[in-house]
């Protein structure tokens, strides 16, 4: 006797083998017990998920000589007695000329249909009812759809029809509004894992759980193609066990730990190691398509078990996926796939690390953090913090607290090099001698100092912002916008705007339209409310700036008191004959000495 395929040996006897349709299974089991059948019904799902199945166990239980008799007794039959399988007519089901089976996909000619119907209004030769299971109704003509429209309409009270469709949405409205639907869903991978399993055993065949966990993610939902891959794994092997090995190499797969050196090559942006391994894939005997598939699924099952949304490792998982994503639509049509998937690759290992953007992050309750310090402020502000335990206990006798004069004086007088020495770094927690702090020689504004180190960090702070956020816009593809900025210079920032100069035109035109683009990826990228000013300026406007000097409405440029008392004398000296002979305002150097 030839050898009898699995899924065929495994068929569903009764509606309670029914596997992964139990909503089906019940429905039409409370059905039957009360008499309450229609005379059309139209089973709907993917293929492998147990339509034509269902079919025939319902066109058997309304004829099974049990169900009948429960029915006059009004008896109610559990799901594994419907039907019962013993019973006359039960036996004789296939042999019936009562139970018509028809293929609508190569017999789907208005001729085929007339010849098939044309006994339907006849009585049954042997059994109660007469049942016609067509499959793949959907591929019917449409002479064809419109014989059959009275006859499901209005059938005879002995026919009964079951119509089977992988394409609901090809089957005619009018034979929809005729039938009562029944939909197949996809079955999960664990039902089918453990119906793979149970039937193993019935084999005397061990499997390993991760083989088929992988069989029931190949099925992709559909038991008939599940069964088919373990019967060709079962019946090709001489070993009483299966194992990943054995599904790969029977199957022609692509095995896990191959992938995972994919993606591991990818990830640590080797590319020697990311041809070596793809050239290993190629092995298998896959296309390129397929294996970019695989490796599509692998990184999906490991994105399922990252729990943290906001994890780094999530976001190289995410941007891979696309890369490999768009790789296989390019693959299509193209004669050379196997080096577009290794550009795809390569060209994820070339860029850096993906930004991570918090989507639940609470912008309203965000307040910005302030900018980082330098030493010598942080110095300051420790020593103003420790003024007064300073002037309480150490300098009693040499300073008044009640002179207000004084205490100011303190505060806004220091030396930068007696500073550092008053502040050893290994005990900054210690208060400072103020003896060492204070120095007459050297009278400058420690506020003046602060507010210049403030602007000049703020000043970088913004330049750092804006040029991360256009090289974010090139990564992604953004040309439009990074180009714009790459004319754009920024000239101040003060928390909350960044405001940059350009020159007047189409370009600053166009960055002008993306002013709010570029705050809202600002805000998603370093979460903080930051808007964007643009000053534009012609080429005979006298008030262009540049990034040494800043600019005053209509004043020269000019600079700072505290700024020119950084640099050193020969700086000074040249500087103020600059600004002489191309006569620049300097209002605050006119009063400043240069001590020789």
């Amino acid at each position: 006797m030839a050898y009898e395929a699995l899924y065929t040996k495994a068929r569903p006897k009764n509606l309670a083998q029914l596997v992964g349709q139990e909503h089906i299974s019940k429905s039409l089991a409370r059905a039957l017990n009360q008499d309450r059948l229609s005379h059309a019904y139209l089973l709907v799902g993917t293929r492998g998920t147990g339509k034509t199945s269902t079919a025939r166990i319902l066109a058997r239980a309304i004829n099974c000589d049990t169900v009948h008799d429960a029915k006059e007794n009004q008896k109610i039959l559990p799901a594994d007695k419907i039907p019962c399988n013993e019973c006359e007519s039960c036996k004789t089901f296939k042999s019936s000329p009562d139970n018509i089976e028809f293929d609508a996909a190569s017999n789907r000619s208005v001729e085929d249909i007339s010849r098939l119907l044309s006994t339907a209004y006849l009585a049954p030769l042997q059994s109660r009812y007469k049942t016609y299971i067509i499959d793949e109704v959907h591929m019917l003509s449409f002479e064809a759809v419109n014989s059959i429209l009275k006859l499901i309409e209005e059938p005879p009270p002995n026919v009964i029809f079951f119509l089977a469709t992988t394409e609901f949405n090809k089957v005619p409205q009018t034979i929809r509004s005729r039938c009562q639907i029944l939909n197949f869903k996809l079955i999960p991978q664990d039902i089918i894992a453990n119906h793979i399993i149970h039937l193993a055993k019935g084999l005397n065949f061990e499997v390993e759980d991760h083989a088929v966990k992988k069989i029931a993610r190949l099925a992709k939902g559909s038991m008939r193609d599940a069964l088919t891959l373990f019967d060709q794994c079962y019946s090709m092997t001489d070993s009483n066990l299966l194992t990943m090995e054995l599904v790969d190499d029977t199957l022609g797969l692509v095995s896990d730990s191959d992938l995972d050196e994919i993606i591991e090559a990818a990830k640590t942006k080797d590319r020697r190691n990311i041809i070596i391994s793809t050239a290993k894939a190629f092995k298998s005997g896959l296309t390129a398509a397929n294996i970019a598939e695989s490796l599509i699924t692998r990184l999906r099952d490991d994105v399922a078990m990252i729990n943290n949304s906001q994890s780094a490792e999530l976001a190289i998982y995410n941007e891979m996926i696309e890369q490999l994503r768009k790789s296989v639509i390019e693959m299509q049509g193209s004669g050379i796939p196997e080096v577009i998937l290794e550009t795809a690759l390569f060209k994820f290992a070339s860029k850096p690390a993906p930004i991570v953007v918090k989507d639940d992050f609470d912008y309203n309750d965000f307040q910005p953090s302030p900018p980082p310090k330098r030493p010598v402020k942080d110095k300051i502000l420790n020593f103003k913090e420790h003024k007064d335990q300073i002037i309480e206990n150490e300098i009693e006798n040499v300073f008044d607290d009640n002179d207000p004069v004084l205490d100011e004086e303190i505060l806004n007088s220091y030396d930068e090099e007696i500073f550092d020495e008053a502040f050893d770094d290994q005990n900054f927690d210690s208060p400072p001698d103020l003896r060492l702090v204070k120095n007459n020689s050297t009278i400058e504004s420690v506020e003046n100092v602060e507010n210049e180190v403030d602007k000049e960090e703020l000043l970088a702070e913004g330049k750092k912002i804006f040029d991360e956020t256009k090289e974010f816009f090139d990564q992604n593809d953004k040309i439009e916008i990074s180009g714009c900025m790459k004319f754009a210079e920024v000239i101040d920032f003060d928390s909350n705007v960044i405001t940059v100069q350009m020159k007047k035109g189409t370009i600053s035109y166009t960055l002008n339209e993306y002013i709010s683009e570029i705050e809202e990826t600002i805000k998603k990228n370093i979460q903080r409310n930051i808007k964007i000013e643009i000053v534009e300026y012609n080429d005979s406007d006298t008030n262009k700036t540049s990034s040494n000097f800043s600019v005053e409405d209509d004043s020269m440029p000019n600079c700072t008191t505290a700024r020119i008392n950084q640099m050193p004398l020969e700086d000074r000296e040249f500087l103020i004959k600059m600004m002489e002979i191309f006569q620049v305002k300097i209002e605050n150097l006119q009063y400043l000495p240069i001590n020789k």
